[in-house]
């Protein structure tokens, strides 16, 4: 567990049961979308107060706040479908969240040397996924043969039920998925050509601001590739801890071989920051499995009692 030692604002390094909430709090609100926490057992009353309280008008993004790879996280239009989801979802803390529409989503992988300087080690684009008719086939048609979205046909089904037996005309477009995840089908395609000083200096100053950490990527949206140096237009969605992956290696043309030989790169780093760490105690084996536990039977309200 020597990971632990690195992020000592996360539980765990941020590797799982941490709070995205916690630390998004420490970022100065104008990187931030609007953002509140609710429990999944709030009252209707509640959850309207507090999205009034935060100003918070739909279309919102409502996500839990120990979550991993991108699971439960959806676009909600209403008050009745946010009821919904908190009704149905498995965990217990939810974060509500401004939509922002920002053209542009990327991951960016950022960790400070032995040094204190700060690196990006990988910029990774995210290309929301889209059909576009051929003027033959109808949308439903269209979802079955597309590979990264087939198996959720029974969800998209419904959520296109009025489009679902259209044709679509060619070059008709409609975007299936708004949400950068992967497992939604947004593909992932290495940005790494987009770096440039601006963005690290941008990240640098970000990264201050939250004590104790390291290492981890940021999630943005972005109005254009001008933002970071006119330091506008930019908004934080989260932050992840030693779990981050550098996903610009998902790009269909990275190839199997640089994608390992990558992520070996970055658990190196991982263990370079730990190893100047050895002061900074690390979590105990006994907390350590006690929370595989918890993590594996998503006792999500538990995870707020661990200390390391």
């Amino acid at each position: 567990m020597y990971f632990t030692s690195i992020n000592r604002c996360m539980n765990f390094g941020g590797i799982f049961l941490s709070s995205k909430y916690s630390y998004l709090k420490k970022i100065p609100a104008i990187w931030i979308p609007k953002t509140c926490i609710i429990n999944k057992q709030s009252t209707v009353t509640t959850i309207k107060s507090q999205l009034a309280k935060h100003n918070l008008s739909f279309p919102i993004i409502a996500k839990p706040d120990i979550g991993e790879r991108g699971k439960s996280v959806a676009k909600i239009s209403c008050l009745k479908d946010l009821a919904s989801y908190c009704q149905h979802t498995k965990y217990q803390t939810i974060i509500l969240q401004q939509y922002i529409d920002y053209p542009i989503e990327l991951g960016v992988l950022f960790y400070r040397d032995n040094d204190g300087i700060g690196k990006i080690t990988s910029i990774g684009l995210k290309k929301f996924c889209t059909i576009t008719g051929n003027g033959k086939s109808t949308l439903g048609k269209l979802v079955v043969k597309n590979p990264r979205i087939s198996v959720r046909k029974k969800e998209l089904k419904s959520k296109f039920s009025n489009q679902w037996d259209k044709i679509l005309k060619k070059g008709e477009s409609i975007l299936i998925e708004p949400i950068g995840n992967h497992n939604l089908g947004t593909m992932f395609l290495n940005g790494n050509y987009r770096y440039s000083t601006d963005m690290l200096d941008w990240i640098n100053s970000v990264a201050s601001k939250i004590p104790n950490f390291d290492y981890g990527r940021f999630d943005l949206r972005i109005k254009n590739w001008d933002s970071f140096k006119n330091r506008t237009g930019i908004k934080i969605l989260e932050i992840n801890g030693v779990n981050s992956e550098p996903i610009h290696i998902y790009s269909p043309k990275f190839g199997l071989i640089n994608a390992y030989r990558e992520l070996f790169t970055h658990m190196r780093i991982i263990q370079r920051l730990s190893s100047n760490k050895i002061d900074t105690p690390t979590v105990s084996i006994n907390n350590f499995l006690r929370a595989i536990v918890d993590f594996k039977n998503k006792k999500e309200q538990h995870a707020l009692s661990i200390t390391i």
